[in-house]
């Protein structure tokens, strides 16, 4: 089955693969739901809530890579 990949924290589109149905019951980060058309520029993000995407300009994507870089690196120190 088809299946789309998401970062689980921010929710960023991270590719399609093909996976197993059982897998996608108990693997977090993939869905069958298909993200939607998206121009250069822009990057769907999966809401797990509401089981949809949204596309949002890449500009707000790297900001909100940038705040979990910067989390990640206070929680190592």
């Amino acid at each position: 089955m088809k299946a789309y990949l998401f970062d689980t924290e921010t929710g960023l589109f991270e590719g399609e693969s093909f996976a197993d149905v059982a897998m996608l019951n108990n693997e977090d980060g993939i869905t069958t739901v298909a993200p939607p058309e998206y121009e250069h520029g822009q990057v769907p993000i999966f809401d797990r809530r509401k089981n949809e995407w949204t596309v949002i300009p890449i500009n707000i994507a790297k900001q909100l890579l940038n705040k979990r870089t910067i989390e990640i690196t206070e929680k190592a120190q």
